[in-house]
């Protein structure tokens, strides 16, 4: 069969409300149904009106809606609604489009008709254009009236302050009296702040563990907390200013205080394998990613033992090797 003769047999479905047309796309018998309805089809000036639109395919089939800047003109597109796909079993494939509409015209206004436009598995291309629905807006105005009702004129009103009011202004000054010497006598006895109770760093990280961030494949929240809890280590630990330093600036800022180059080296291995998976620049092996959280628990072991109390081991003295 030729190519035109192919096409000639392309008649597409279009339905609307419980009418439609039903028409082969391919020598399977396969059927593309185009369902465009409203949900009212009268309303007020103003007042939303949702159209509905369903698609059924077959699963090989693309199909999309033709939209320009005005295509529902003279209506307003408030929302779209999110569109759904499933499939209906010996159906296809089912989709479903909706969007909230409103018009400011009186009158019988229709719903433009829709194009949709089609191509199936078979490569045949088609378009589907929808017939137009009228649509009733009617006035928010009550039946019989002509125009809107002129202004009220003034109400007199007796300027008179009420007794309550009174009471209210003198329970009110009674209340700010009471607070300003409820507060000038806390001042006389200022409160001891208790110091904050010291944070045990590796349980911080095995909250993440806890986490299973790694089952559940978010990697990049994983490497941000990682990141995060060392940087905080080292903020609370060897006093550096942590967490608003790039990896380069916090590297070099380490080299000024007493950290082996072993541990440093260790440090800006880990952090700059965090900040590639941060921005998506890599994703690494669930093995590796597993690793991270030891070479934190290691590095912050051997940081510990070198900022212990008392611990005069030389800054850039060879270190046992460990792996990150």
């Amino acid at each position: 069969m030729s190519r035109p003769e192919n096409m000639a047999r392309v008649l597409i479905s279009v339905w609307l409300g419980a009418c439609g047309l039903v028409a082969p796309l391919s020598d399977t018998d396969a059927e593309v149904l185009f369902n465009a309805t409203v949900n009212r089809d009268t309303l007020t000036l103003g007042d939303p009106v949702l159209l509905n639109l369903r698609i059924r395919r077959e699963p090989g089939d693309a199909v999309a809606l033709v939209q320009s800047e005005d295509f529902l003109a003279p209506f307003e597109v408030r929302r779209q609604v999110p569109p759904t796909v499933r499939e209906v079993p010996g159906k296809g494939v089912e989709e479903t489009l909706a969007f909230e509409l409103a018009v400011y015209r009186l009158g019988v206004i229709e719903v433009p008709s829709l194009v949709l436009q089609v191509r199936t598995a078979g490569g045949d291309s088609g378009l589907i254009t929808s017939e137009p629905i009228p649509v009733v807006v009617r006035s928010v105005m009550p039946a019989g009236t002509s125009d809107i009702r002129d202004v009220k004129p003034p109400v007199d009103i007796e300027a008179r302050i009420p007794e309550w009011f009174w009471f209210a202004v003198a329970a009110l000054a009674g209340l700010v009296a009471a607070a300003i010497w409820f507060w000038r006598r806390r001042r006389r006895k200022p409160a001891v702040e208790l110091p904050a109770p010291p944070i045990h760093w590796p349980d911080e990280v095995r909250k993440i563990l806890r986490m299973q961030l790694l089952a559940k494949g978010e990697y990049k929240r994983y490497y941000s907390l990682l990141s995060e809890v060392m940087r905080r280590y080292l903020e609370d630990r060897v006093r550096v200013d942590a967490m608003e330093r790039t990896t380069y600036e916090l590297v070099r800022d380490l080299e000024r205080v007493p950290v082996r180059k072993a541990e440093l080296s260790a440090l800006e291995g880990l952090l700059s394998e965090a900040d590639l998976v941060k921005f998506a620049k890599l994703q690494p092996q669930d093995d590796v990613a597993a690793k991270a959280a030891d070479g934190v628990l290691d590095l912050m072991r051997r940081l510990d033992a070198q900022h212990r109390p008392g611990n005069n081991e030389t800054v850039n003295a060879a270190p046992a090797e460990a792996t990150v």
